[in-house]
This record gives C-alpha cells, structure tokens and sequence, in this order.
C-alpha cells in the first residue's frame, strides 16, 4: 500500500513515537522511508535581544543544524533494515508545517508521519499546532501519533 513514507522529527517524546510507527510500516510495507528534520530557528527570533553579533547567530544555526544531524543520525540507526533516505531543511521563510509539507510532496510521499503534542486550550491557541496545520496542508495520507 506504502511505498514511500516521510516522517518528520524533533527531539520530543511523541517525535519518537511518530519515527517507531514509521519505521514499523515502512518495514511491514518494504516502503521507502525518509525521516525529516526541520531547523527551527523562531527562538532565534530575540536575537536581536540576547544575540548581538552576527558571529553569534552564524554560530547559534551551526548548533541547531549540527543537533539536526545528529538526531537524523540517530533516527537512521533506529530504522536498520528499512531503505532509508535523511533530510534536514533550514527554512527561515515558512512555518514549519509548510516546510515539512513542501519536502513530502517534492519526495512523493505517500504517507506523512508526525507526531502530536496534544496541547489544547489556552496553549494551542497561543503556541499553535503544526500537527493541526499539518491536517490542512497535506496532500496525501496523513498519520499523527501520540506519545504511547
């Protein structure tokens, strides 16, 4: 049924979730997996506050990219035995639903893997979902996991 299925991660605990699902259906499936990280860089936002030169904000991305690759390295490992491929986008001009979006249609996924915070209320009002944005945007199969 699957034959290609990108799964976007983070360093959370349902992140880790949403990666085991997807390495469970990609191997049941013999699909294709690519696991996605996105560099999110809106705490970068204050810099102008709490980072005042531009080595420090040069400095600040090659930390979180460098935490990308290292957490995509790990994923990579964990889904031993499945065809995998790795992405790791830096997009400063999309919200990150967008992005993650954007990189499952250009791959041709056919199933998209995320996982969900479940923040409700007050929280998803202010903070937002990129889960809910996800569910708007997507093009094809959606999956939204839950910490278990």
């Amino acid at each position: 049924m699957y034959k290609k299925i990108l799964v976007a991660i983070d360093d959370s605990e349902t992140s880790r979730c949403a990666l085991g699902e997807a390495i469970h259906i990609a191997r049941n499936y013999g699909a294709k997996l690519c696991i996605l990280h996105i560099v999110d860089e809106t705490l970068m936002g204050l810099h102008h506050r709490t980072i005042t030169t531009t080595l420090n904000l040069d400095h600040a991305r090659q930390a979180l990219c460098a935490a990308g690759e290292a957490l995509i390295g790990a994923a990579k490992e964990q889904a031993g035995g499945v065809e995998v491929e790795t992405r790791l986008i830096e997009d400063r001009d999309k919200r990150i639903s967008q992005a993650i979006v954007e990189a499952a249609e250009a791959w041709r996924a056919d199933l998209l893997v995320a996982g969900t915070h479940g923040r409700r209320g007050l929280q998803l009002l202010i903070i937002g979902s990129v889960a809910e944005q996800l569910s708007r945007l997507a093009t094809m199969s959606l999956l939204l996991v839950r910490k278990h």
